[in-house]
């Protein structure tokens, strides 16, 4: 197992934070306040703000995922350089 996969198997009950540590980040790759968006799981179909996600911090990056089922929905790394936002399981994002 890989870094990156090691991070995204990481249980939800392991040191999570609220989705405001991912926002300002988020805000930063999107060009616009990220507290607002609302996300829709690909997985559930639960529709919730970023702030409502639950964030894990490990290394490589940063991991958003699902408050409802868990669900990896982005992941956030910081790249020389460089924001590199990959989404996941997300039907769809709500930009105000």
């Amino acid at each position: 197992m890989n870094a990156e996969e090691d991070l995204l198997s990481v249980p939800p009950e392991d040191g999570c934070v609220d989705g405001n540590a991912v926002a300002g980040a988020m805000s930063l790759a999107l060009g616009r306040d990220a507290t607002m968006i609302v996300l829709e799981c690909a997985e559930c179909g639960d529709r919730h703000r970023v702030v409502e996600t639950r964030v894990y911090l490990r290394c490589p990056g940063m991991v958003v995922r699902c408050p409802a089922c868990s669900a990896c929905e982005v992941q956030l790394v910081d790249r020389p350089r460089r924001l590199q936002l990959t989404l996941m399981s997300i039907r769809m994002l709500e930009l105000p």
